[in-house]
């Protein structure tokens, strides 16, 4: 593995363990070229899931592109969209591609599983047909 491919895993690697895991949405000042939606997401997230933990299930580099694959659960406990806290565990998986440039992330894409996580939090066990 190249220098530049560990660097970039090690960059996308701190998405997951300091800014979701550590509840620091500070740290994407740090981590993106431009933080400022990422930061508000993530500290709006954390506050209707306070003891979400992401895991890193799956890492490919190539280039100045790294692709993530993870899933994170937790507990629902603040108010999220029009959903008042329920309590329930949750858990979802996701897909996040990400464009590496001067040892910040310069585009990414998150496809997540938000139908599902929805569907935990009002407790329907709808089938999904796809």
């Amino acid at each position: 593995m190249s220098g530049l491919t560990s660097r970039n895993k090690a960059l996308m690697r701190r998405i997951y363990e300091e800014m979701w895991n550590r509840a620091d949405p500070s740290i994407a000042a740090e981590i993106f070229a431009q933080p400022e939606g990422v930061e508000l997401f993530v500290s709006e997230f954390l506050s209707s899931f306070p003891d979400l933990r992401h895991t890193i299930e799956e890492m490919i580099a190539e280039d100045d592109r790294v692709a993530v694959r993870f899933s994170a659960q937790g507990t629902h406990s603040g108010l999220w969209m029009d959903f008042a806290p329920t309590g329930k565990f949750i858990h979802y998986t996701g897909i996040t591609l990400a464009r590496i440039a001067g040892d910040k992330i310069v585009e990414h894409h998150t496809w997540w599983d938000k139908q599902g996580l929805v569907e935990q939090i009002e407790g329907s066990h709808a089938r999904r047909h796809g």
